[in-house]
């Protein structure tokens, strides 16, 4: 697994730790934090979670036009407006993909912002986290032996999934795959 460069969204405990696990596995190369606060994005820079950062009032989307990899990991009700903002500058060749905890809303809204460039987006909830939040909380081992539900699309190129299956593995995740209704369901 090589990420040349990951783009997260949200860098608290979830979008954090898997950055933290990527570089600990040496399976990226550079790592840009958006977020909404310049507080928390100063102390992952801090803590050296991520390697430059952005916030919601510059122009972040950008960060995607040459993106390997996109995590969203904010909280689901930001997503329709993140994925709107993503599908204009969305690199031909990068993956977008969430650690949102339902997936049928999540993707109507990407089907909805990415259009056609919905084979791009490879949905994933991974089920693991603490009490803590934001960037001081975040660290390497926290998916561990832990699990990651993706819920590809039928659009999803396979070598697509498979990436964001590695992703997950590299950050020491058991990966499976579920329908998104049924996850939802569960």
């Amino acid at each position: 697994m090589s990420i040349r460069k990951l783009v997260v969204f949200g860098v608290g405990l979830i979008g954090g730790s898997c950055a933290l696990a990527l570089k600990r596995a040496g399976a990226v190369g550079e790592v840009v934090g958006v977020g909404r606060t310049r507080t928390n994005l100063d102390t992952a820079l801090e803590r050296r979670v991520v390697d430059r950062v952005r916030t919601l009032d510059e122009d972040w989307a950008v960060e995607a036009r040459d993106a390997d990899v996109v995590l969203l990991a904010a909280p689901v009700a930001q997503f329709p407006s993140l994925l709107v903002a993503l599908a204009g500058p969305l690199g031909p060749q990068t993956i977008v993909t969430d650690a949102g905890s339902t997936k049928q809303d999540v993707i109507a809204a990407a089907r909805a912002a990415l259009g056609a460039h919905v084979a791009q987006f490879v949905p994933g909830h991974p089920i693991a986290g603490t009490e803590h939040t934001g960037a001081a909380a975040a660290f390497p081992s926290l998916f561990e032996n832990r699990n990651v539900i993706l819920t590809p699309l039928p659009e999803n190129p396979a070598d697509r999934v498979e990436r964001i299956a590695a992703l997950w593995q590299a950050c020491g995740a058991r990966v499976t795959t579920l329908a998104p209704a049924r996850h939802d369901a569960i």
